[in-house]
């Protein structure tokens, strides 16, 4: 690798990291959702998807955020505080805490997809398709590269 390339995936890396998250915050704001952070939309993301999946235990949804127990317990108590969660023991095992979405969490989480959804398809209208498998091969690469290091 040359040493333009290297400076190149660097610029790619932290430009399109930073842009994809100030769009959806900013699409966050602009539906008048102001009291959360983008992590915290994908705290709340991660509890739905677990949960119905029946998954929805602190220890599953820290794995799947890849984070602690300790630091998601931080991130939920504001989430519960703010409204979007909350927490419960599981039925069949009372010693382990499940948490649930609330109604505002459903409907944030709706407004996260509909981001999601529309930064998809602009993507994918920019692109011929055989351009589009090629980015898509690439940045599964990339993701399965990335996953590997923080499972280390």
């Amino acid at each position: 690798m040359t040493d333009e390339q290297r400076n190149q995936l660097n610029r790619f890396f932290v430009r399109t990291f930073n842009s994809i998250l100030a769009f959806e915050d900013k699409a966050l704001s602009e539906r008048g959702i102001e009291n959360l952070s983008v992590k915290e939309t994908h705290v709340i993301e991660t509890v739905i998807r677990l949960e119905q999946m029946g998954q929805n235990t602190m220890t599953a949804i820290a794995e799947q955020l890849n984070i602690t127990v300790g630091a998601l317990s931080t991130a939920v108590q504001t989430l519960i505080g703010k409204g979007y969660l909350q927490r419960s023991a599981d039925a069949n095992d009372r010693r382990l805490v499940v948490m649930t979405a609330t109604n505002s969490g459903y409907e944030v989480n709706r407004i996260h997809e509909s981001f999601h959804e529309q930064m998809i398809n602009y993507v994918a209208q920019q692109m011929n398709a055989e351009d589009l498998a090629r980015l898509t091969h690439s940045l599964e690469q990339l993701s399965l590269f990335f996953e590997s290091l923080t499972k280390k």
